[in-house]
Order: C-alpha cells, then sequence, then structure tokens
C-alpha cells in the first residue's frame, strides 16, 4: 500500500458483485479526498450481537467504484480468485515474507497493549495513596556474651577456648540450573487484509449496474456527500458536507434522458421531500448520439408549496 495520498491505489474487493472495501486507510483518504462515505457493513468486534454500529468492511456504491476507477486513484481485484491463485502459486519467499509481515503486525499490537497497560497502570498508581514508611524503635545493645569474649582472648593470646563452639563450614549456595530461553508471547490477530500476500491486483472487473453515476458524480464534484436515501423515500440522501456535520439537503432520483416520468411519482416524491424537510432532486444526462460522447447533464429541484 503506498505511504502518501497522492500515489495511493485504493484496493476494491469484489465479492459476490459487492465491491467492498476493508482497509481502514482507504477508508478514511476517500471519504476526507473523495467525498465518499458508503455503508460500513461488518461487524464490530467489542459488541458482535448490534447492528447499530458497523464496522469494516466498507460496501460502495457501483458508482462509487466506478468513479473512483475512472479517476484512477482505485483498482477492483476479483478477491476469490486472485487468493486462489496466489495460494497455488505461492513460493518459499514469498511465504516466508507474508509470515514475517504477520509477526510484525503482533509485534506492533503487543506495543499498543503494553503502552495502554502502562497509562492505566500510571493513572491508578496517581488514585492510590502513597504508603507512610515505617517507624524505626532504636533498641539498647545486649551485652557482650562470654564466648564473645572468648573469642577475643583466642584471638589476642592465640589460645584455643574451651567456651568457643566448633565452627561451621561455609555452605554454597547450589547453582541453578540454566532455563531454555523464553519464546516470545505475542497476541494472535486477524489479518483484516491480504495486502501483504497480495501485493498488486491486476485484475479489473467491469463495474456493472452504475446508471445513475452521471447525476452521481455530477452532485460529488460539487462537493456533496451522497448516502443511500432509501429511508427518505429516494436514490439518494444529498448532504452539503459531510454527514457527521449537516443535514442532508436533497433527495434525489436519477432519469433517463428520454424517460418519461409518472405525475403520481412527481406529487408524491415532492410532497414526500417537503415532510422529512427536503427538496426533490431529480436529473439525467443526454445520451451520446453519433460520434459525440454523452451531453449535458439536467438537474431539477421540486418542493411541495401550499397553493
Amino acid at each position: 500500500m503506498p505511504s502518501t495520498e497522492d500515489d495511493r491505489q485504493v484496493r476494491i474487493s469484489k465479492i459476490a458483485g459487492r465491491y467492498l472495501v476493508f482497509d481502514i486507510d482507504d477508508v478514511a483518504y476517500i471519504r476526507r479526498q473523495h467525498g465518499i462515505c458508503a455503508v460500513f457493513t461488518g461487524t464490530m468486534p467489542q459488541n458482535p450481537t448490534q447492528n447499530v454500529f458497523l464496522g469494516l468492511p466498507l460496501e460502495l456504491y457501483a458508482e462509487d467504484a466506478k468513479m473512483l476507477l475512472d479517476r484512477k486513484v482505485a483498482y477492483i481485484a476479483d478477491d476469490p480468485l486472485e487468493h486462489l491463485n496466489k495460494l497455488k502459486s505461492m513460493d518459499d519467499e514469498t511465504r516466508k515474507s507474508y509470515l514475517q509481515s504477520i509477526k510484525t503486525q503482533r509485534r506492533t499490537a503487543q506495543l499498543v497493549f503494553d503502552e495502554a497497560k502502562a497509562q492505566s497502570q500510571a493513572r491508578h498508581k496517581d488514585k492510590r495513596k502513597p504508603k507512610q514508611p515505617p517507624v524505626v524503635v532504636p533498641t539498647e545493645l545486649p551485652p557482650a556474651s562470654v564466648a564473645d569474649d572468648a573469642a577475643v582472648e583466642q584471638e589476642e593470646g592465640g589460645e584455643e577456648s574451651f567456651f568457643e563452639s566448633p565452627s561451621k563450614p561455609v555452605k554454597t549456595a547450589p547453582v541453578a540450573p540454566q532455563k531454555p530461553p523464553v519464546k516470545e508471547k505475542l497476541p494472535a490477530i486477524t489479518p483484516t487484509t491480504s495486502n501483504a500476500m497480495i501485493h498488486n491486483g491486476t485484475n479489473n472487473p467491469d463495474v456493472e449496474n452504475h446508471t445513475a453515476l452521471p447525476l452521481y458524480s455530477y452532485l460529488n464534484e460539487r462537493g456533496y456527500f451522497i448516502t443511500p436515501g432509501l429511508r427518505f423515500g429516494g436514490d439518494f440522501s444529498v448532504y452539503p458536507g459531510d454527514p457527521f456535520r449537516y443535514h442532508a439537503h436533497y433527495m434525489a432520483n436519477s432519469y433517463g434522458w428520454d424517460e418519461k416520468i409518472p405525475m403520481l411519482d412527481l406529487v408524491t416524491s415532492g410532497r414526500l421531500g417537503t415532510a422529512v424537510k427536503k427538496s426533490f432532486l431529480m436529473g439525467g444526462q443526454k445520451p451520446a448520439t453519433g460520434d459525440s460522447e454523452a451531453g449535458e447533464l439536467r438537474a431539477f429541484c421540486i418542493e411541495w408549496a401550499g397553493m
């Protein structure tokens, strides 16, 4: 994975017809630089029994994937096919390199755990009361014993004393046997990406079902953020900025240039958009004719007003 954002190539995994992004750095990049929010579809490891807050992978619209490909900042990899081919053709050097990358990730995780543990211990240490040092009470020395006097006399006169006990042999501490070196214990991890094993994806399957791409690109190029609009009754919910900071201003539908729109759809969509305090936006692109490319895109907003 590239280290800078200028030459970053986002890996989009195509699995069962869905376009998924598993790398959290890629998720942050496409949101920050390209205004793509998409939808998290994975389970949160900390709380797997709920479905309110979800995590990786991020599922992209077909329009998201096609737009990133057109901007040449991403590539699509057919993950099931690439995994099988890579596992069958993996040599010893590649296998060792992949295992070494896993070990490096485990060491990094261990450093993070150790740092968090040290910070937690420091916080609890500040809350504890310091222990008072023990008070030392001075005591009188006992009188010298007869054996001590006899020992002094023996040292001075060189004669053996009858009161001196025989000297005991000095015991040497047993030498502890050398223990074998402790094997490094590292936490187990579950890699979320296979970038270390599959460095470069060469397969770029065609993106299917991106009929709303013209309207989607039209809004994205003007700085709008787009999310699924099912809960508001449209194809897209359109935000003037990041959805964490703004409410949606439009609910949008894409139509063909010559597609007939029933009047009932206009009325119901306009009233529904007004009911949820949004404008109903619809747009379509003029198709290519002959040697000319696709033409202009026109968009209109409808609001329900009192008569």
